[in-house]
């Protein structure tokens, strides 16, 4: 496997779900400083994309995780249905939360309790792909998946509600 194809040789990690975001940010920069379209001789612009493209694929969990059992030779569809009732009810309670809130601090604990969610998911992930449970790992992907759009819906009306707030007076601190 070249490492066009494991994302992970790429950036020169281990292929691990637990990553290092900080070495991940540092190969990028070498990787980009290397392959800069100003500076490379050869496909510069497509080794640059396939750069950033495995960058956020192992940047973001539900990606990492989808790519991991990519390498393993699980074909895994994210998009699939969820069949967990329970989980699916929980979604439609942060759901129907995020239109309700407008204050940031509302929004921000709800975005932090989607990530406690979210990282309760991640080690779910993590221990099905270590011990080789190809079908909770997919599911759990799943659910990653989910709440990281939900996770993102959070945040965009976060920022939106920061933008429209009229009291920008932190601005001229």
């Amino acid at each position: 496997m070249t490492s066009h194809n494991n994302f992970f040789a790429l950036f020169d990690l281990p292929v691990v779900f637990d990553i290092d975001k900080d070495a991940l940010k540092k190969s990028l920069l070498a990787l980009q400083k290397i392959h800069h379209p100003d500076q490379a001789q050869s496909a510069p612009t497509q080794i640059a994309s396939l750069i950033n493209h495995a960058y956020d694929s192992l940047y973001h969990d539900d990606k990492r995780a989808a790519h991991l059992l990519e390498l393993a030779g699980v074909q895994c569809d994210l998009n699939a249905s969820i069949n967990d009732w329970d989980f699916l009810d929980e979604m439609m309670e942060f759901r129907m939360a995020l239109d309700g809130l407008d204050s940031q601090d509302e929004l921000t604990e709800l975005l932090r309790a989607i990530n406690n969610q979210k990282s309760g998911y991640n080690i779910a992930f993590n221990n099905s792909y270590q011990a080789k449970d190809w079908q909770n790992a997919e599911v759990n992907a799943q659910k990653i998946q989910f709440l990281e759009k939900l996770a993102i819906d959070v945040q965009h009306k976060l920022t939106n509600s920061l933008s429209t707030n009229g009291d920008d007076d932190d601005l001229y601190v």
